[in-house]
């Protein structure tokens, strides 16, 4: 059964989407930009704003609460 109403996918960066503290892999990163099409995805972390860009490119839009 389908969750009701819209889903989003979160991501961990250091160890899940990168190794630590490394640029993510052209293989990973084609596979979220796929992802993307289909659902909303966010990652999380506990680096700033601007190592995060560094470790995903500057496709990333950043909200903090």
């Amino acid at each position: 059964m389908a969750a009701p109403g819209p889903a989003l996918c979160l991501f961990d960066v250091d160890g899940t989407l990168t190794a630590p503290r490394q640029k993510i892999t052209k293989e990973m990163d084609d596979f979220l930009q796929n992802l993307r099409q289909k659902i909303k995805i966010g990652v999380v972390g506990g680096s700033d704003f601007e190592k995060v860009q560094e470790q995903l490119g500057n496709d990333v839009n950043f909200w903090s609460y």
